[in-house]
């Protein structure tokens, strides 16, 4: 048992030694390497695309069963107007 333990711990030593970097210390304290605006743009569109997906979703929902109703056949017509367009040409 002590054997497979003694591989086990060499095994992983092994591992963190190949990945481990080398001259981490040599390479310093970190610097800003450039202005701040994208990543804001970044965060912001993110912020704006929750919430237009929140808005789709609660708008979703309060939808009648009329509405439904009322989708479902403008998209049954529009596949039938598709299919006999595909059949004229």
């Amino acid at each position: 048992m002590a054997g497979g333990v003694f591989k086990t711990v060499l095994v992983l030593a092994s591992i963190a030694l190949v990945l481990s970097p080398v001259d981490l210390a040599a390479q310093g304290q970190p610097v800003q390497n450039g202005p701040m605006i994208p990543v804001a743009l970044w965060w912001i569109g993110a912020f704006v695309l929750g919430l237009a997906l929140v808005y789709g979703i609660m708008r979703n929902r309060r939808r009648t069963r009329s509405d439904k109703e009322l989708t479902e056949r403008s998209t049954k017509q529009l596949y039938a107007e598709e299919s006999r367009d595909e059949r004229r040409s």
